[in-house]
């Protein structure tokens, strides 16, 4: 026997290993030329879409019978091609009427980048304080829920690289009705905006601005602070640099957690919030609260009724809103106007407001060292929700809407003779059907030019003069 050859079952074991060998080698070949396989794995780890920062605003449309607009709005989303974006998850309380003619945040999102054709709110419930038509006393009524609006842009929004600012403006007067028997229903028509950061008028809402937010400090950070808001839906950071002015303190290391401020602000290009302004208004353990006065108390004024459209600090709650509170003055109660954003220059009338000049009718924000305390008992047909003892009043900017005539031009300066609409909340509280409305050089106009026989809407400062209501206004716009 040859011992040098391999037997035949040995062969047999060899040849199927060198088969089996070629079969791997082939099959990393095919695989590496892209026959019998693919290079492409399939489950690959998708490319996460890019995010900006969106500033998501609300606002209101004049509804000029209602004294206060109180919401709890339970949800909000935009809707996008690369599906939904929520902006408010959970319930959260808001007051509208503070915000005719103007915009305030409700939260600052990252949005992935793209078109989005509409959003969806769902508001809980209504309260509304109003004027009653035959009696003119204010009364409350509540709207249950749920409402619901779905929205449609009337043209696509497109979120690119640059922060920008998505407004919702609640339209209150084609959203509440009141049938024959004074019930109230709802139906939510919102008209929506968007803008750009550094496109236009930093303090523009449209443009991310921010303008008299009201909140409670919450932390401090090197150069920054945080603060909430009892209306929005998260806590907002602000940062502060050498141009931020103060108010009622020199600078930011005197703020202390609790504080009670109103903020100014401007989107900055990279999403964040820079504070230009920050008045601090009460420390820890105060209140202040905001509103339309409905009834005044001697003369000069010992008491004042304000119908709630904000709050914070000790005490205050949301359900005050749309409620009355008892605000009791003493000699040692301090007044100023905020004139925060306004133009008082060269004005023809000497602006006043003290507790000589404190009328129903106007908008103030009152300050306590104490907290609000809770109250009972009813105002007309409307219930009270709290008192405070006053140790600061401040005049507030406000709304009103019209049709303007009698445009007079005195140098960089027009007045209008604003006719106030019949069912006016505010003539039922003055008994004036008309208002002087004056667009200073400072004036900021949105859209078109107002010409007389236009119905447009103001807001800024309301004051009595010799018997007759002025009104400086810092925003315009035609309706």
């Amino acid at each position: 026997m040859n011992t040098n050859c391999p037997s035949q079952t040995n062969q047999q074991t060899l040849s199927k290993a060198i088969s089996l060998f070629a079969s791997f080698v082939l099959a990393g070949a095919l695989t590496a030329c892209g026959g019998g396989g693919s290079s492409v794995n399939p489950n690959p780890t998708p490319t996460p879409t890019a995010k900006t920062v969106v500033q998501v605003n609300i606002g209101d449309a004049p509804a000029d019978w209602m004294l206060a607009f109180s919401m709890n709005m339970s949800s909000m989303s935009l809707t996008g091609a690369n599906g939904s974006v929520s902006v408010v998850s959970s319930s959260l309380p808001m007051e509208m009427m503070h915000l005719m003619g103007t915009m305030q945040p409700l939260a600052m999102i990252s949005a992935p980048q793209g078109s989005y054709s509409g959003a969806s709110v769902t508001i809980a419930s209504a309260t509304v304080m109003y004027m009653a038509p035959v009696t003119k006393a204010p009364t409350q009524k509540t709207i249950t829920g749920p409402m619901t609006a779905t929205i449609q842009f009337s043209s696509p929004i497109t979120v690119g690289t640059t922060p920008m600012a998505i407004g919702f403006d609640l339209d209150l007067a084609k959203s509440v009705t009141m049938d024959a028997g004074g019930n109230l229903a709802m139906n939510p028509v919102f008209h929506v905006s968007s803008g750009m950061q550094g496109s236009g008028n930093a303090l523009d809402p449209m443009n991310g601005g921010v303008r008299h937010l009201m909140g409670t400090v919450s932390s401090m950070s090197g150069s920054s602070f945080s603060m909430t808001s009892m209306q929005a839906a998260q806590t907002f950071t602000f940062a502060t640099n050498s141009s931020t002015t103060f108010e009622n303190i020199t600078m930011m290391s005197m703020m202390t957690n609790g504080m009670l401020v109103v903020v100014d602000a401007t989107l900055q290009a990279d999403g964040s919030l820079l504070a230009t302004n920050v008045r601090s208004m009460m420390n820890s353990g105060g209140s202040m609260s905001g509103g339309m006065v409905t009834a005044v108390t001697g003369q000069p004024a010992t008491q004042c009724t304000v119908v709630m459209q904000n709050g914070t600090g000790t005490g205050m709650m949301s359900s005050m809103w749309a409620s009355g509170a008892t605000v009791t003055m003493n000699g040692s109660t301090t007044y100023q106007i905020d004139q925060d954003g306004m133009d008082m220059s060269s004005l023809p009338f000497t602006p006043s407001f003290d507790a000589t000049h404190l009328y129903a009718g106007q908008s103030v924000m009152p300050v306590s060292t104490s907290g609000m305390s809770m109250g009972g008992g009813m105002m007309g047909g409307g219930s009270m929700g709290g008192s405070m003892s006053s140790s600061g009043m401040t005049l507030e900017p406000q709304g009103l809407s019209g049709t303007v005539s009698a445009a007079i031009t005195s140098g960089s300066r027009t007045s209008f003779t604003m006719t106030l609409p019949s069912d006016s909340a505010f003539s039922a509280l003055t008994g004036s059907t008309t208002v002087t409305v004056y667009q200073q050089p400072g004036t900021m106009m949105s859209g078109s030019s107002i010409a007389s026989g236009a119905t447009a809407h103001a807001f800024g400062l309301l004051f009595k003069d010799s018997g007759q209501w002025k009104m400086v206004a810092s925003r315009m716009a035609a309706n």
